[in-house]
């Protein structure tokens, strides 16, 4: 079976879509004029979350002075060289931040 010449009806139907779309997008914006309309609040929660996402956004992926002072602890044998002291002072860290 073939169509020909259906693509004219196909626009023609969603034009007329469109059209009864748009009038009661208009009706709806009119009955909500004569009412006190709608209103949202995010929670603080949702706030913060959004403010972290665009904090997030905006910070660089890789923080360059860490990673030269990270390199410079390690050249120099500071860093790197004694797990035991590495993971007492991050317990340390983590239970001082906790206070």
């Amino acid at each position: 079976m073939r169509i020909d010449n259906n693509r004219a009806n196909f626009d023609r139907v969603e034009s007329a879509r469109t059209d009864a779309a748009q009038a009661g997008s208009a009706k709806a914006g009119r009955a909500g004029q004569a009412t006190s309309g709608d209103q949202v609040r995010l929670s603080s929660g949702v706030q913060l979350a959004s403010s972290a996402a665009t904090a997030a956004a905006s910070a660089p992926d890789i923080r360059q002075d860490k990673v030269d002072r990270a390199r410079a602890l390690l050249e120099s044998g500071k860093l790197g060289n004694d797990a035991n002291k590495l993971a007492d002072a991050l317990i340390d860290r983590a239970l001082s931040s906790n206070d």
